[in-house]
């Protein structure tokens, strides 16, 4: 194992020393509001290491920046059973350390989640696989314990490991020295300070303009926005939507925005406080709750109300729900009704540095909430502790602000994991909901879904597991000569950029 170990690490010196920055024109910094939990891709969960693993793996079929899905290690994919998915792979493709990619990978990247001892937060999403049949070196058959339709979706979201290389070294050598097919070959991690990255060459859908990246985690708003103005990073994240004016009168920077599949919400856990089991103690805190003036204020109109906890332009989604009014008097009654007339207190575990102003939308919400007479104990979090909080469950105190990125772009997503799913991170249970959303994820018909998926969602509207805050638009800051846009998903593919000359 050692020697294994002393190879791969000989291989990437060999394979991986780059020019610095000042060396090559080529070459981009980009500041991140948090560091990579893990470079192992099926040991982590959050969209900004997802978006900084994409440079690095690929996915057997790939979502474009429109959300169409499109052939990536696949060349095609097939239903040819109600629960077994044929693919054929491209020929020819290797990793970064020069293995060849095969069918084998493609069963050991699917059914390696799936060992408990290794501990992944994705477990629970490839437990809809039965078992993956190697049919010959480039194609495979992905059986599943029901039927599902959702399968592609997911295919486009799971990366595609090296199964000799994984094997030879443990979990702690892969999570910080990973190697795919994808774009950019890994360089050097020093966590907190930043992760490099190096044109992969070779390839297979071609050699990428930008030769060297790097990412820095910058969590404070302000010294990201300044690290970008003063010329020290190229493109930025999550710039807070009142500093835009800035941008305007800047001669190489903008301010470049995107709708996102992300939407902000607070859960409730009514086993760790018992008011929050009364539903109309639920219902009092979204009554409590004046989203249109969060947006405005905090974000200067760049957000779309939500009325349940899906993003605009989700497949199962009722449009013709309307969003809880502010209503304070309402929130009031509610409370009384159920013996807090007094008042009373909650705690919340809030995330700093994650989303545009978390802090301040955890800190303005614990504001409005208090004018009805609820006390918030609020916890402010660095994103690592936030995030481990999160994953542990019983970590989290009664209440959690969040945000939830639709990556299926299908109600399943989250109705399945957030509320069907036992258990889920606020441990509640619906057996009726949990019956419609487990019968919607398994029929092959569209308009069944669909309706099934409403009469859900005229569940949890009405019990309120969750607040329902908005969608949020991603703002960032960019140098003004990267060809460039933002996808919705919050991924930034570093092959996509150029530089205008």
């Amino acid at each position: 194992m050692k020697h294994l170990r002393l190879l791969a690490v000989i291989a990437f010196a060999l394979l991986l020393v780059v020019p610095t920055a000042a060396q090559d024109e080529s070459s981009i910094t980009i500041a991140l509001g948090t560091d990579a939990a893990s470079l192992d891709p099926q040991l982590q969960n959050d969209a900004f290491t997802t978006s900084i693993l994409s440079n690095i793996f690929d996915t057997l079929i790939y979502r474009t920046a429109d959300l169409a899905l499109e052939p990536g290690l696949a060349t095609d994919w097939e239903l040819i059973e109600d629960t077994t998915w044929e693919l054929t792979l491209q020929e020819g493709i290797t990793f970064h350390n020069g293995e060849a990619l095969t069918a084998a990978d493609v069963e050991f990247s699917l059914e390696r989640p799936l060992d408990e001892s290794l501990g992944s937060p994705l477990t629970s999403r490839f437990r809809v696989i039965e078992d993956v049949e190697v049919v010959n070196d480039f194609t495979v058959r992905v059986h599943t314990v029901n039927p599902y339709p959702l399968l592609p979706a997911r295919l486009s979201e799971w990366f595609i490991i090296p199964q000799d290389y994984f094997e030879a070294n443990d979990p702690a050598f892969v999570s910080e020295n990973p190697v795919g097919t994808g774009a950019y070959r890994f360089v050097e991690w020093v966590r907190d300070d930043h992760l490099d990255l190096v044109a992969n060459e070779d390839y297979w859908r071609g050699a990428p303009e930008i030769q060297n990246v790097r990412f820095r985690p910058i969590p404070e708003t302000s010294t990201r926005v300044a690290a970008l103005q003063a010329g020290d990073v190229d493109l930025i994240t999550n710039v807070p939507a009142f500093r835009q004016a800035e941008f305007e009168t800047a001669d190489n920077l903008e301010i470049r925005t995107v709708p996102s599949t992300f939407f902000q919400y607070v859960g409730l856990d009514g086993t760790k406080n018992e008011a929050l089991a009364d539903v109309r103690v639920r219902q009092a805190l979204q009554y409590a709750t004046n989203v249109p003036e969060i947006i405005e204020f905090l974000f200067d109109g760049s957000g779309a109300q939500i009325a349940v906890p899906l993003a605009f332009g989700t497949f199962g989604l009722d449009e013709s729900i309307e969003p809880y009014p502010y209503d304070p008097d309402r929130a009031r009654e509610l409370l009384a009704e159920a013996g807090y007339g007094d008042g009373l207190t909650i705690a919340m575990d809030a995330p700093t540095g994650r989303y545009a102003q978390d802090r301040e939308v955890a800190e303005a919400l614990a504001g409005q909430w208090a004018q009805v007479g609820i006390t918030v104990d609020l916890n402010i979090n660095a994103w690592a502790d936030q995030l481990a909080r999160y994953r542990d469950g019983d970590a989290l105190v009664e209440t959690h602000f969040m945000g939830w990125g639709t990556s299926t772009f299908d109600a399943d997503d989250v109705l399945f994991s957030a509320f069907a799913n036992r258990p889920n991170k606020t441990n509640y249970i619906n057996d009726e909901l949990t019956e419609l959303v487990t019968t919607a994820r398994t029929s092959l018909d569209q308009e069944e879904r669909a309706e099934l998926y409403g009469q859900a969602l005229a569940i949890i509207y009405e019990e309120v597991p969750w607040i329902s805050l908005f969608q949020q638009f991603d703002i960032y800051g960019v140098r003004s000569d990267l060809n460039w846009q933002p996808r919705p998903d919050q991924k930034i593919e570093v092959r996509t950029i150029s530089i205008e000359s």
